[in-house]
């Protein structure tokens, strides 16, 4: 695979949009528990101050990139992923790097609504993409996806609610007339 290639997996080996909206809610749920036991542990345990607002703040902040970046990245994945026998990959098809997690989840402090809307560009995108995934440059399909090809890595241009927009895409190749020669097979 050349460097400015990327694969592609079967349509039905990518999340749906009902599969990935139960995966953010399970996530969500748990994470949000999770930060919730935590910060009222924090505040019985110290006397309401600034540096004890500071401190709640930073544990929250680092369970949610535990969770939502490291473990995800992790083989033993979320409980969204799990549940929903999911994996986040990168255009390699190789688990999605550390940078790209980090990136994809500044969308998170957008909101709910934006979040829903992001997750709605899924069920109109080939590779079913989300938003947050498209600037991340990753994909999320099933455990057992193997790659079915390779495609040209290219820029696309989108016009979104009015700002401008250019997402990084692989190309995915499908035989032509030309190409229906015996013998042919889909790189």
């Amino acid at each position: 695979m050349k460097p400015a290639d990327g694969v592609y997996f079967r349509s039905e080996d990518y999340a749906s949009f009902w599969l990935r909206l139960l995966i953010d809610v399970v996530d969500a749920l748990a994470v949000g528990a999770v930060c919730f036991v935590l910060a009222i542990v924090l505040w019985a345990a110290f006397p309401p101050t600034r540096l004890t607002l500071n401190l709640t703040l930073a544990t929250l902040t680092a369970v949610v990139f535990l969770y939502l970046v490291v473990l995800k990245r992790s083989k033993i994945g979320t409980i969204g992923y799990r549940l929903g026998r999911v994996r986040i990959v990168g255009p390699d098809g190789q688990t999605a790097s550390l940078s790209a997690l980090t990136y994809r989840l500044m969308f998170a402090p957008l909101g709910p609504l934006n979040w829903f809307m992001d997750l709605l560009w899924v069920s109109g995108d080939a590779q079913r993409q989300s938003l947050r995934d498209k600037l991340a440059h990753t994909y999320v399909v099933k455990v057992k996806a193997q790659p079915v090809g390779t495609g040209k890595i290219v820029y696309r241009c989108y016009d979104i609610i009015g700002f401008n927009f250019m997402f990084q895409e692989i190309e995915i190749r499908t035989p032509n007339a030309a190409d229906t020669s015996p013998g042919f097979t889909p790189s």
